[in-house]
């Protein structure tokens, strides 16, 4: 039991201290002039006594009582206190104790609180409430200042009466000898002083605030807040499959009682120490109830204690700001206020006997009549690169029933990635009849995510959802066999789990986590569906499988009928982690069912039919229907019987002899639940759940005119009730004790009552019926709706026939009708893979539920019982501590199992604008993809008349016997591969069938066992020859199945880009080609104009990926996309325009923080060149895209070289510049700060001894070359030709500088050079051939010269170019294709390579291009040794920190810890290992290299792991960084894949560099691997190879 402490007052202490102190002394003089006399004795006896006295008296330095007084040591006795929280949830009546709580920080300062004592109540009683709380600005947290008054006199003085009194008997003791003080006491040893000097004075606590002004003070105690009952969750409630819990119990979080109070508004205030807080207690009889809807409230006024209506309240409706509307209510408690509903708002009360209450209401609209806009994609997840197909239809409405066609408009459509940055754009016409229909496609590297189409129709802004993931095959296969089918309740599960990797093999010793969730059956609109969002998890096991790869599952037996949901994560020794989920149904029937009646209540005795529809094709395995059950909830008494096997829809009637709530369900003849529902029947037996009401419809839907009959049950009786009907206001009002026209009530029981209300044509679409009595402090509500039928289009889809084969034509047709009669409509029509539906349901709602959904109810209802009022406890000291702080604490591919198909079809067919005709029919025809799957087929209809309709069907493609090719098809020349082939079986029995292969170099003829399901069958070892594989399935001399294979081999050293320039001056030119060519091309140019696409060409197929080679990837892109869009021969720009998203997607995820470029991403260092370069990229993108973008998006650039142009070299200053003032950047201060560092620097190198230096034609002048005197003369004349735009000062003799490097630079042949003197003009502009100048920059020129030289040749050529007419190529084996800039191209497909070409004619005017592909032999230029070495992961066993190994849910299974282990040369590599690639390369002393490529060789079927999270490694050679041990992985800068290679970015070789990633090679066989290879990008000769060759070549065995 907790006890009060009373405060004592301080100064009443202080008069005690006082008293007993004289006491004492007034007893202590007679001893002590006694003891004075004995000291002053005759002569004789002191002679004798000296020499005791004076040994005595030599101790008394060394007397306690003699020391000096103690410090007061007030601070380490004082209590400062610590923030806490007050707060009152809940008002009370005048018979209730009323409470507060307090949270103080007891788990941290416990022991430094509890010295206090408690918490200092006051409670204060407000004298005009209404007033007060009108005044304030936030009725949450009162503005009540403290009246702090300080710490006080009473502490003070104690400890100057202790100190005195010390003080004072020392005073005696220097007076007295000591043997003299020792014989007093002797004779009165009560006078001893003993220790009592020397404690410390026991200060007390005391509060420093002062009751506070204006306020009648209720009450006043110290609560002992600490010795007080602590708060507990609530008991037995479990938050069943949450994550989340009740917080632990913690000292110091009481409630504390303040008594039993009159009605009225009280002022609660508590302080610990100078920390107080205050919060507002309110105590009434009367509830207020309000129900707000968009333009007023209603207000209930009931008594708290039986809900009767409290007449005369006064109300006053504020929103915080000002009072709205008040009034009293009425005789029946009800008050209408009419005002425009605010977001927030109060409703402020008193009622006859003065009590207070308040109730805080939220109001937002939930349902806005206006034009509605469906949008739906043709499924709701795409792959990167998938096209996506969307279709608008369209509604006005003007109310809930009413709508019209929707004006004709534009739709402007944008696609926003995850990010939000938007990744398509157009424009599309809106028709009013017919809605729009549009298609975009994603970015190749579309980012996984959510996706947001936003359009604006007419301003307003509408948006719709779809999915990007990539789909990925896992590593292995987990499959999952139970030992039945079919599970009842009560009886254990059992099955088995497979682990396979793809060539068959067993995953031995892998590692499982079975987590078992549950989800009970429940029941909606008479369907069996499952309770809850979350399944609750059961159980977990960690599994293990044995040397074949399997593991035995045993799950307990479920007590309901459920769906057990199993999550199965298998990781083998390699890391490979594979998650897959599957479902095992418990008792329920493999056939849905629906199970209804015409009324949902009745009377007793009374005879009820039940109908029972199957909702799908009957499985002809599945059992049939065979007997009811009902189940009386309130007694648990069970009845049942027999059913009649009938085909189709079964009726059977059912008696319910007493009153209660009833579920009946179906079940077969093995137990298992087909269907079940709810059933009430009327009277004195029906239970409502405490707290709640239960109302029950007779029907699901009614139509105009109907008689709604609801059966209204309620706890216990009730004296009254509040009935509403609610949907945009409070449309109708009634008490439960007086009736209303609008419904007739008839009480059933004592506690239940039937009402009957008339469906009006307001009523449609739907009416909200609410129920609200307030009962013993409680108020409860319930809502049930009034729905009337809303009439919609009924679609029937069939197909000519229920299978197909791959490559089939299907047809279907489809038939529309309303009411039963044909009704001509506008269809959608989608046919998708069923799987993708398995991966991401649907997100698009049923049309019919878009446009004529319920409407949501706009009458929010709320009370005043728990209102909240909190304060948090401060300091009104300067420096006061501010207590405990809280700190803030802040994709992937969808993996997807082996499936048969040849393509990667996921939409089979869509259809935008069907439309049936007057007899409502329509039929479309599409072409089967090559795959096996159930498709599903998805129409939504939409009529003039603003019906609509949608219906699901679905149509099956298969075959019995079917081939998959699952390896790569590229190679090496020489490489032996051992790959398989999945043949799959998908009829119910194992099958024989010939095996055929031919072509590619493989003979093969062979008998196989095909068993259900996938099949891995090896092909021959040996090496591949180009060309076609040709396999064959074969039963009875029948081809079941034929796959064709295209097998294409490269070199088997590193194949390089040559271009060779044609002359036609003859018929037929001969090429001398290698004969090792590959990828051969031809392309004309005959001006200016054709080399200037074909340079633009080169850079968008160049095959790297920095920022700068995107940039300079996006520029003739954008530039291309211009032209061909806004010719006069415009043709398709998708695939363009494709392209120049997605470039410009890459080049967004390479930007650094703040928007900052480096070389290679955000990891290599910022550069205000780059950043730049990239935002002068995107700048020409979006504007050819037609995307808007802020106008300070580009002024991130002019911030980076603010910062970080200073370091950079002055050409690359003077760049960065320039492509800023494109952008209209104002540039005037920083060009005029170049060029007097241009002329500094001149002034400070004249005298310089000139720097040697050898560069090559290929080399770049912006990178290799910026600080040579021919970089800085380029920079020279960018700004002078800048200077002139800009009016930009420049410094004295700066003109003259421009005019001599124009004059060194006049005789340079670089393209570059020679492209910017065209560019830059000026008096005596140099005149160039841009013809010339563009074929100087061939394949081989960097790109970023090239990227300029192709800008400024393109500003002298005056914008977009036009191409003159070429010739054609002749001859067989061409293949005539277009570039991204749309110039004709024509690739070789040919078996050999060609020896000559025929353009038909001699064309002087006109040379060929011929591009091919081929192997360099060459050796090392620069002195770099290349090293690479693999070392294979070895798994060890994870150690568990044993104070968590009991943790819930704990798995090592998502982390993996390896040993690494050297692979020696020859050894083989494990195709289902882990290794570490690993390559070192080591510069000669005092050489450094920028912007160099490791590129790193790969066999066929080997790749990157994209992250090495969770991945710890022992042995690899190097120091040891972090706590998981050593960091082998330098992730600097990304490392991207590339076609059999990888290739790694080193922004700087000054000293050796160790580059590792963790790799896998999943396909056995020999296979030649040319050597690992560094270049630097700006010096593309410059080349260093492993082993100093490039013939190299190292051997891999795969095993």
């Amino acid at each position: 039991m907790t006890r009060m402490i009373s405060v004592t007052p301080s100064r009443g202490w202080l008069g005690n201290a006082r008293r007993r102190a004289a006491c004492t002394f007034a007893a202590l003089l007679p001893v002590l002039f006694a003891a004075i006399a004995l000291a002053v004795a005759p002569a004789a006896h002191a002679d004798d006594e000296a020499s005791g006295v004076a040994a005595a008296d030599a101790n008394i330095a060394g007397n306690p009582t003699l020391q000096t007084a103690p410090s007061s040591n007030f601070s380490s006795q004082k209590v400062d206190g610590q923030p806490f929280f007050l707060l009152s949830d809940a008002s009370f009546a005048s018979d209730q104790l009323a409470q507060v709580r307090l949270e103080a920080p007891g788990r941290d300062f416990k022991d430094a609180l509890q010295a206090y004592g408690g918490a200092d109540i006051v409670v204060y009683r407000v004298p005009r409430p209404l007033d007060f709380l009108k005044a304030q600005k936030n009725l949450h947290r009162l503005n009540v200042a403290p009246n702090y008054q300080g710490e006080g006199l009473a502490n003070t003085l104690a400890y100057l009466w202790d100190r005195w009194f010390t003080e004072a008997r020392r005073a005696w003791q220097r007076v007295l000898s000591f043997a003299t003080r020792s014989k007093a006491t002797e004779a009165a040893p009560q006078f001893r002083l003993g220790e009592q000097t020397g404690k410390q004075t026991q200060f007390q606590p005391n509060s420093p605030f002062a009751p506070l002004k204006g306020y009648d003070m209720v009450a006043r105690f110290r609560y002992p807040i600490w010795d007080a009952k602590v708060i507990q969750p609530p008991k037995g409630v479990n938050l069943a499959g949450s994550s989340s819990n009740f917080i632990e119990a913690s000292a110091g979080n009481v409630m504390i009682p303040v008594g039993k109070l009159p009605p009225g508004l009280y002022i609660v205030e508590a302080a610990i120490g100078n920390y107080r807080a205050h919060t507002l207690l309110f105590v009434s009889d009367t509830v207020a109830v309000v129900k707000a809807a968009p333009n007023g409230m209603l207000v209930w006024t009931t008594r708290r204690d039986n809900g009767k209506p409290v007449a005369n309240t006064e109300v006053s409706w504020t929103d915080g700001v000002g009072v709205l509307q008040s009034g009293t209510t009425g005789g029946d408690g009800t008050l209408v206020l009419q005002h425009v509903s605010p977001e927030r708002s109060y409703v402020l009360g008193t009622d006859p006997q003065g009590g207070v209450f308040v109730s805080e209401n939220f109001y937002y609209d939930s349902e806005i009549y206006n034009t509605k806009i469906y949008a739906v994609t043709d499924r709701p997840m795409y792959r990167p690169g998938d096209p996506v197909h969307v279709k608008f239809i369209g509604r006005t409405f003007q109310n809930a029933t009413q709508s019209s066609v929707p004006a004709e408009a534009e739709i402007e459509l944008d696609v926003l990635d995850p990010n939000g940055a938007p990744v398509a754009s157009s424009k599309v016409h809106f028709a009013s009849g017919t809605g729009a229909d549009t298609a975009f496609t994603l970015p190749a590297d579309a980012t996984a995510g959510g996706y947001t189409l936003r359009f604006d129709y007419n301003g307003d802004v509408y948006g719709a959802a779809f999915r990007v993931a990539d789909y990925v095959k896992p590593h292995f296969d987990v499959n999952l066999s139970m030992d039945k089918a079919d599970y009842a309740t009560g009886e254990a599960l059992k099955g088995k789990i497979q682990l396979r990797y793809p060539d068959g093999k067993p995953v031995r010793d892998s590692k499982i986590s079975v987590t078992l969730r549950a989800q009970k059956v429940t029941i909606v609109d008479g369907e069996l569906r499952y309770a809850g969002l979350f399944p609750v998890k059961l159980d977990q096991q960690e599994l293990k499988t044995d040397s074949d790869g399997n593991a035995s599952l045993t799950l307990p037996a479920a007590k309901e009928p459920s769906r057990y949901a199993l999550t199965l994560f298998a990781q083998d020794g390699a890391a490979y982690k594979v998650r897959v989920t599957r479902e095992v149904l418990i008792a329920r029937g493999a056939t849905s069912y629906r199970l209804n009646t015409a009324r949902s209540f009745s009377q007793p005795k009374e005879a009820v039919s039940f109908d029972l529809q199957a909702l799908g094709a009957i499985d002809p395995a599945s059992h049939a229907p065979s007997k009811w059950e009902w189940t009386r909830l309130e007694s648990q008494t069970h009845g049942e019987g027999a059913l009649k096997s009938a085909s189709g829809k079964l009726s059977f009637p059912v008696q319910f002899d007493e009153p209660g709530s009833y579920m009946l369900s179906v079940k077969d003849d093995v137990g298992n639940l087909l269907a079940a529902t709810s059933h009430w029947v009327a009277g004195d037996g029906v239970k409502a759940i405490p707290g709640s009401v239960e109302i029950v419809f007779d029907r699901d839907r009614y139509r105009v005119g109907d008689t709604a009959e609801a059966l209204i049950t309620f706890p216990m009786p009730v004296d009254d009730a509040l009935l509403t009907l609610e949907r945009d206001n409070v449309e109708r009002r009634a008490l439960l004790t007086a009736g209303g026209d609008w419904l007739q009530l008839q009480r059933v029981a004592p506690s239940q009552w039937k009402a009957r209300i008339k469906v009006g044509a307001d009523f449609a679409p739907n009416m909200t019926f609410s129920v609200l009595y307030v009962h013993a402090g409680e108020y409860v509500f319930q809502n049930a709706g009034i729905v009337v039928a809303q009439p919609q289009i009924e679609l029937n889809v069939k197909s000519d026939k229920p299978l197909y084969g791959p490559g089939d034509t299907v047809t279907l047709n489809v038939d529309s009708t309303l009411n039963g009669k044909p009704e001509a409509a506008n269809l959608t029509v989608s046919v998708v893979d069923e799987m993708v539906y398995v991966l991401q349901p649907e997100i698009a709602p049923n049309i019919v539920d878009f446009f004529y959904h319920p409407r949501r109810n706009n009458v929010r209802t709320s009370s005043s019982l728990s209102f909240i009022t909190y304060d948090l406890a401060r300091s009104p000291l300067k420096g006061a501590p501010g207590g405990p702080q809280r700190a803030n604490y802040n994709e992937r591919g969808v993996k997807v199992l082996e499936r048969p198909r040849r393509d990667d079809q996921d939409t089979a067919a869509w259809e935008g604008n069907l439309k049936t005709d007057a007899n409502g029919h329509a039929t479309m025809t599409f072409r089967m993809p090559d795959s096996l799957a159930r498709w599903r087929i998805t129409v939504r209809a939409a009529a003039p008349d603003g019906m609509v309709g949608q219906r699901t069907a679905y149509v099956r493609s298969d075959k019995a016997l079917y081939l998959k090719w699952s390896g790569p098809s590229h190679f090496r020349v020489n490489d032996q591969p051992a790959i398989d082939m999945i043949a799959f079986n998908q009829t119910d029995a194992d099958m024989d069938a010939q095996w055929v292969v031919d072509g590619g170099g493989l003979s093969l003829n062979q008998k196989v066992t095909l068993r259900r399901g996938a099949n891995y069958l090896r092909l021959p070892s040996g090496a591949l020859k180009d060309g076609v594989i040709n396999a064959t399935l074969r039963r009875a001399g029948q081809d079941v199945d034929r796959l064709q294979t295209a097998i294409h081999l490269d070199a088997s050293g590193w194949l390089d880009l040559h271009q060779n320039m044609v002359a036609l001056d003859g018929a037929s030119k001969p090429l001398d080609l290698p004969q090792d060519a590959q990828d051969v091309s031809v392309r004309f140019i005959g001006s200016a104009a054709s080399q200037f696409m074909r340079v633009a060409d080169d850079l968008i197929a160049y095959p790297y990926g920095c920022a700068e080679q995107t940039s300079s990837r996006l520029i003739p892109l954008a530039l291309a996309h211009d032209a061909i869009g806004h010719g006069e021969n415009a043709s398709s720009t998708q695939g363009l325009e494709a392209l120049l998203r997605n470039q410009r997607q890459r080049l967004a995820m390479l930007a650094g923080v703040g928007g900052t470029f480096g070389w290679w991403g955000d990891t290599t260092g910022g550069s205000a060149l780059i950043t730049a370069y990239a935002y002068y990229a995107d700048w020409l993108a979006s504007r050819s895209l037609g995307i808007s973008l802020p106008a300070d998006n580009w002024q991130h650039a002019m911030d980076v070289y603010r910062d970080a142009g200073a370091k950079e070299p002055l050409l690359h200053r003077a760049l960065a510049l320039w492509l800023m003032q494109q952008m209209g950047l104002p540039v005037a201060t920083p060009v005029s700060g170049v060029a007097a560092d241009l002329m500094s620097d001149a002034a400070a190198t004249a005298n310089a001894p000139a720097r040697s230096g050898t560069y090559g034609a290929p080399d770049s002048i912006v990178f290799a070359q910026a600080d040579t005197p021919r970089g800085k003369q380029m920079a020279t004349l960018l700004i002078a030709s800048m200077a002139r735009s800009a009016t930009a000062q420049l410094p004295e003799g700066f003109d003259a500088a421009a005019s001599a490097a124009r004059s060194a630079l006049s005789n340079d042949p670089a393209p570059l050079v020679q492209s910017l003197l065209v560019m830059s003009g000026g008096e005596g502009g140099t005149a160039a051939d841009a013809s010339a100048l563009l074929a100087k920059s061939s394949a081989d020129y960097p790109t970023l010269d090239r990227a300029l030289t192709l800008l400024w040749l393109r500003k002298t050529l005056g914008g977009d170019v036009a191409v003159a007419a070429l010739p054609s190529l002749q001859g067989a084996g061409w293949t005539r294709a277009l570039t991204p800039t749309g110039a004709p191209l024509y690739k070789w497909s040919g078996a050999a390579v060609p020896t000559s070409l025929d353009a038909g004619a001699a064309r002087t005017d006109v040379n060929a291009l011929v591009a091919f592909r081929s192997h360099t032999s060459e050796d090392s230029r620069l002195n770099i040794t290349v090293a690479r070495r693999f070392y294979k992961l070895e798994p060890l066993e994870v150690a568990v920190d044993p104070k968590k190994k009991d943790a819930a849910g704990e798995s090592q299974l998502g982390r993996s810890a390896f040993t690494a282990r050297l692979v020696k040369q020859g050894d083989a590599i494990d195709s289902n290992a882990l290794y570490v690639d690993e390559v070192t390369l080591t510069p000669r002393s005092g050489n450094a290299y920028h912007y160099g490529l490791l590129d790193v060789p790969l066999p066929p079927g080997g790749d990157v792991e994209a992250t090495s999270w969770g991945v710890s490694i022992d042995g690899l050679p190097g120091a040891k960084e972090g706590a998981a041990g050593p960091q082998p992985f330098q992730r600097v800068a990304s490392y991207e894949m590339g076609e059999l290679a990888y290739h790694q970015p080193v922004p700087l070789l000054d000293r050796p560099v160790t580059l590792r990633q963790l790799v896998r090679f999943a396909l056995p066989g020999t296979f030649a691997l040319p050597p690992a290879r560094y270049f630097r990008m700006y010096q593309p000769d410059a080349k260093a190879f492993e082993g100093g060759k490039s013939d190299r070549v190292t051997t891999l065995r795969i095993q």
